[in-house]
């Protein structure tokens, strides 16, 4: 094993991003390089023993400026969840189960409480709830005692890295296939008016279709790396206490210089590429529209349900009416034709057949992670099986009046 190696296995590959690094190998090949050993909350003082240990270095204290990174796991509150996949896009592990515009879970045993997932979330359903010890190993530092627990947590680690870089392997080859085909799909145009056109039109239309690619391509990198810079920023902002220290001061001036270089590259390659048409422009603001009112609906519900004052749900409620417009507005402006709406008036779910709900897409989970897993025994599946079909069993009979 390489250097980076032996220091990525003593990591506790949360892959949180809380040590300024996308993931713990980069963090690794940094502390390779020099950089300090105690920027990792999830690892702790037995990470920052071990790697001291391993580098020959002394055992310095815990950064606690970097925040804090318990036992923890992630809950996705089922009634709001608008099915917008924002968290599984931002899952580093795809510990998230769901598709768009339907309900998504977390797997428990694959969570590795990194709280990625609750920036991005629109309507704010998402908590992060202590860990189930009795039922879940925890894979930050400082928690494993026996052989047996560290053995089970390395092998949990090993587990969680291959996720994080079958992920990343993943994602490359869906940007790099995504490529493939806009380069096919402007060749393709090309050809199809080369029969009309003579040799040397054609070489400037191949070669103006060959540039449209490439900006295109710049141009889905840049917004990707602003997107990184803000979230880095308001991570940062969250961490950090209040007032920050000089030298969390320091970092968040930093951060937002690299905020404000990437939305100034983001604001140059946008007035170079070309005018997008009309309705490209419609579709996006009825796109926009539809998202403000499920977040505006989401809004109103979580108050109603907190039993907020007459005050607040008279503004939300007005928010909700304005949002409503603002979407009918953008229909008409789309010059698509309205839908039929029919209004369902739905029975709000009662906190027992939320939890019964719950627990049955755990099992389903469970049962489905066992089944891709070539060494699970029969005895755990039947196991996982009669889970599965007791919560089914409590679902059903809860629903029967």
């Amino acid at each position: 094993m390489s250097l980076i190696q032996r220091i990525d296995a003593l990591l506790p590959q949360t892959q949180c991003g809380k040590c300024g690094h996308a993931g713990c190998k980069p963090y690794a090949q940094g502390i390779a390089s020099g950089e300090a050993i105690n920027k990792c909350p999830p690892g702790g003082q037995e990470t920052i023993a071990g790697l001291a240990q391993l580098l020959q270095l002394p055992v310095v204290e815990l950064d606690h400026s970097r925040g804090e990174a318990p036992a923890q796991i992630a809950h996705i509150r089922e009634a709001e969840c608008i099915g917008c996949t924002k968290c599984i896009q931002a899952c580093p592990v795809d510990a998230i189960v769901g598709a768009a515009k339907l309900m998504h879970s977390v797997l428990i045993d694959e969570c590795t409480g990194c709280d990625l997932c609750v920036a991005p979330c629109p309507v704010d359903c998402i908590d992060m709830l202590p860990l189930p010890m009795a039922r879940v190993l925890p894979i930050v530092g400082g928690l494993a005692s026996s052989p047996e627990q560290l053995q089970a947590r390395a092998a949990k680690r090993d587990h969680a890295r291959r996720r994080f870089e079958q992920r990343n392997d993943r994602l490359q080859r869906e940007e790099a296939r995504r490529l493939a085909e806009r380069q096919a799909r402007a060749q393709r145009a090309t050809q199809a008016s080369d029969a009309s056109q003579d040799p040397v039109q054609s070489a400037i239309e191949r070669v103006r279709a060959q540039k449209a690619a490439a900006a295109d391509a710049a141009l889905k990198k840049a917004k990707i790396e602003l997107a990184m810079s803000r979230a880095q920023l308001h991570k940062s902002l969250k961490a950090f206490g209040h007032p920050p220290t000089f030298e969390q001061q320091s970092q968040l001036i930093v951060l937002q210089r690299q905020f404000e270089v990437a939305e100034q590259a983001l604001a140059q390659l946008e007035a170079q590429a070309p005018t997008p048409t009309a309705p490209v422009a419609r579709d996006a603001d009825l796109k926009r529209a539809k998202i403000q009112l499920a977040m505006r609906r989401a809004e109103l519900k979580k108050a109603q349900a907190a039993a907020a004052p007459e005050a607040e749900l008279q503004t939300l409620a007005a928010a909700l009416a304005a949002a409503e417009q603002a979407l009918h507005a953008a229909e008409d402006a789309s010059g698509k034709p309205a839908p039929v709406l029919e209004r369902i008036e739905k029975r709000p779910i009662a906190p027992q057949l939320r939890q019964l709900k719950t627990e049955l897409a755990y099992a389903r989970a469970e049962l489905s992670k066992l089944q891709r897993q070539t060494d699970t025994s029969s005895e755990q599946l039947a196991q996982a099986q009669a889970r599965l079909s007791e919560a089914e069993r409590q679902v059903n009979a809860h629903d029967v009046p």
